[in-house]
């Protein structure tokens, strides 16, 4: 039976007529077997029946409509995600196709008809990217306004992005949903054109590739948890038995490498199409209507997805050639088919091996012009639907049929394996964590197999090359029905700490990274649709809330030499003319005036109080989401922000037991072309002089070391100058996190006596001469006195 339901302006679901009965039957010509079959529209017919004036209808350039469905599904936040239909019309819907629409339109005054749409992508969670008549524009479907790109300055065809959907609100995940690739179909490596933006589609750039691969572009992607681009090659480039295999830009472990060839055929000029399904997997399906292949591992090794016989269909594999592939929908972790010969398949994505079996198929006696599209509305629920022009306005409804598989798969004869698993749960699916700089993280998972299956758990991650881990299966008790419960604990940590890889392998220390690690049932079955795989996404990355304060224990403020309200209000103080270098470069008698700086209380609060004649040593302290965490035990650097100078360093490069040449501000300034000093020496520029490294071997032994750490010796030496100094410290320490790790904070510097105005060689030369003639006179005028006395005595 069919259903109908209308839907009006306000949201209320009413049961349409019986004068729609048959006109839905000529429309629809024949059943799916449908659990529900409905026609959905608006019921609101004071509407236009054309295109709004100025604007044309897209339509879509292959012949097979398309569904494009945002990725982050019930993730996406507000609710239900949009999707878009590519057919003889183009339809973007808000509520899963549940309402009468306009086809979708574009104003002359951007494109010349005919309106062409090769493809889309939907980027973040407002805008959906269309590249038309070979220039890609982006469509805000909330305020229904259009805009057109920046930046490619060559017809392209076909554009994509990956979306990141742990996480709305996340950095990383961001910057992974604003990457768009944007580039043409056919080419050979050389003549190919790719573009790349970073901004969510707004401004694109030329994508230089290093390699030269041979063949015949195919598609690109951006397989995020390898941090690679992968573009996808056909060796023939011409229709018939073609090879085809990918290759890879990025970084340097995966950069010029080949994936396995594989069998890719296309007939009769046929574009090759292809689905990344959603979860950061490193899953990838392609098709034509004669191959359908599979990858778990972002193109390295392909299979072509196989099929279980039964009774209705005995064969092993998909039907082919003008029977084949004409639509595919995925999920994370389901699969479903259509053929040209209205066949319907169904099958769950696993890595070892991924099967599908025949759900049903249409039974008409008419040929299938083209193809009707898929689309889950939930797990183990799948429509298949298309647009139905309206005779009373311009508005298209939309047939649905709705298929419940679970059902569907019970009457499967021979019957299909039984699920094996009762309980697979674990508290980390769907979520997003960070892993610092050798630090671990720790996930359990409640595992209940059936009696008798042998079933076991497997873990696997995306990114081998970054993310490692260990993991141990306990028994864990008993569930009230007696079988018996396991604890499946798994400890996740970087790579290059585990011991357990190659050093080629590994991925490098400088570069944040991402890989999901997925726990899943070995060979569980086709059966297991509520049974999905346990999914997280672990960031090798600067956790977001990570940061370090320094640690005061004595300030101005609390020893009462300076009021906190009187920092508070416009305090200034000077530094003098010779104590700084606006440049940083230390140098000094500088043709220039004393500074004047107005102090922020704000920024850096009470200063630091400390005597000049002690060395000095910052204590900085390392907080994450509002806790402290340690005292930081790694290498740092500082540098007055103003460019004061007038401190230096307790040690020398051999006093601090350095092998070879130690960097310092100077030599990091000199082979900068740009110096500035908050981004010069950093974690990535660092080389520890206590190792081998291409500084070179140490040639002045004499040089100040000017690295600091709370577990060596090194201190800062003041000069004799009281004053106020503002420090900038970064930790550079290259595998402490991948946090740039750097506060301001401001010191008190007191105790050091007045300058005297008097030259001290003069004060010295007088000083000799006075004692000089001190000593002469003791010398002499007893000597004139007892003269002076005899000569009276002789007078007398």
């Amino acid at each position: 039976m069919i259903k109908k339901t209308a839907h009006w302006k306000s949201g209320a679901h009413v049961v349409l007529l019986v004068r729609f009965l048959l006109w839905i039957s000529k429309v629809n010509g024949s059943s799916w077997q449908c659990t529900e079959e409905r026609l959905v529209y608006s019921s609101d017919f004071v509407r236009s029946k054309t295109v709004l004036a100025g604007s044309h209808h897209l339509s879509y350039n292959l012949s097979d409509p398309v569904l494009i469905q945002h990725p982050c599904g019930e993730h996406f936040p507000g609710g239900i995600p949009p999707a878009l239909y590519l057919g003889e019309k183009v339809f973007i819907s808000l509520d899963r196709f549940e309402s009468s629409l306009l086809p979708l339109a574009i104003l002359h005054t951007l494109v010349t008809p005919p309106a062409l749409v090769s493809d889309a992508t939907f980027v973040q969670y407002s805008r959906v990217l269309l590249v038309i008549n070979g220039k890609v524009y982006i469509y805000f479907y909330k305020w229904k306004s259009w805009l057109e790109t920046e930046g490619i300055d060559r017809p392209i065809t076909k554009i994509t992005n990956t979306g990141c959907c742990y996480s709305t609100s996340d950095a990383a995940c961001n910057e992974i949903n604003n990457f768009v690739l944007a580039y043409d179909l056919g080419n050979t490596a050389e003549d190919s054109s790719i573009f790349y933006s970073e901004d969510g589609g707004y401004t694109f750039e030329e994508y230089f590739i290093n390699t030269n691969p041979e063949g015949f572009l195919i598609a690109v992607y951006n397989f995020v948890s390898l941090a690679q681009i992968g573009m996808l090659y056909n060796q023939t480039g011409g229709n018939g038995n073609g090879s085809a295999y990918f290759t890879y830009a990025g970084t340097s472990y995966m950069n010029n490498r080949k994936g396995v060839f594989f069998s890719l055929r296309a007939y009769k000029n046929e574009t090759v199409l292809s689905k990344m399904p959603p979860g950061m997997r490193g899953f990838i399906m392609l098709w034509t209507k004669h191959d359908l292949v599979f990858s778990f591992n972002n193109g390295l090794t392909l299979e072509p997805i196989s099929v279980l016989p039964t009774e209705k269909y005995v064969n092993y594999s998909l039907p082919k050639y003008e029977k084949g592939v004409c639509n595919v929908a995925v999920t994370s972790n389901e699969v479903a088919t259509i053929t040209k010969n209205q066949k319907l398949f169904y099958g769950t994505l696993d890595i070892v091996s991924t099967k599908m079996v025949l759900i049903g198929e249409k039974n008409s006696s008419k040929s299938m012009t083209h193809c009707e599209v898929l689309m889950f509305d939930t797990t183990g629920m799948l429509t298949i639907f298309n647009p139905v022009p309206s005779n009373e306005s311009g508005f298209y409804n939309f047939h649905k049929c709705t298929i419940n598989l679970q059902d569907r798969l019970m009457h499967v004869r021979p019957h299909l394996q039984p699920c094996p698993v009762e309980i697979l749960s674990g508290d980390f699916h769907n979520k997003m964590y960070y892993i610092d700089m050798k630090k671990k993280l720790h996930f359990n998972i409640t595992f209940v197999p059936k009696p008798g299956t042998g079933a076991f758990p497997y873990v696997t991650v995306s990114n081998p090359h970054m993310l490692g881990f260990q993991a141990k299966l306990l028994q864990d008790g008993y569930t009230h029905d007696g079988n018996t419960k396991y604890r499946l604990q798994i400890t996740a940590l970087q790579q290059q700490f585990t011991g357990m890889a190659e050093p080629d392998f590994q991925d490098d220390l400088f570069h944040n990274r991402m890989s999901t690690l997925t726990v899943d049932i070995y060979n569980k079955g086709i059966l297991c649709i509520d049974m999905h795989p346990l999914t997280a996404l672990i960031a090798m990355d600067c956790p977001p809330t990570k940061h370090i304060r320094p640690f005061k224990n004595v300030t101005v403020c609390s020893k009462e030499l300076l009021q906190e309200a009187r920092l508070q209000h416009n305090f200034h103080y000077i530094i003098h003319r010779d104590v700084y270098d606006p440049v940083f470069l230390g140098r000094p008698h500088l043709e220039q005036e004393d500074l004047n700086v107005s102090y922020s209380y704000t920024q850096f609060g009470c200063p630091i109080l400390w005597y000049y004649d002690n060395p000095w040593l910052p204590v900085l302290e390392l907080w994450e989401d509002g806790k402290f965490v340690e005292y930081v035990s790694a290498d740092f650097v500082l540098f007055e922000i103003n460019g004061m100078h007038s401190y230096d360093y307790l040690l020398t490069a051999s006093e601090a037991k350095c092998i070879s040449q130690p960097q310092n501000w100077s030599r990091t300034f000199e082979i900068q072309p740009f110096p500035n000093p908050h981004t010069s020496w950093n974690r990535i520029t660092y080389k520890n002089c206590k190792v081998s490294n291409d500084e070179g071997p140490l040639v002045s032994s004499s040089l100040k070391y000017q690295v600091l750490n709370l577990n060596e010796e090194n201190r800062v030496i003041f000069s004799e100058y009281n004053g106020i100094y503002i420090f900038k410290v970064i930790v550079v320490d290259t595998i402490y996190s991948y946090c740039e790790l750097s506060t301001i904070f401001s010191v008190y510097v007191l105790g050091a006596l007045p300058k005297s105005h008097i030259n001290p060689v003069s004060m010295l030369i007088g000083l000799l001469i006075l004692i000089l003639v001190s000593i002469l006179m003791g010398y002499f005028f007893p000597k004139l006195l007892h003269l002076k006395a005899i000569k009276k005595m002789k007078s007398l």
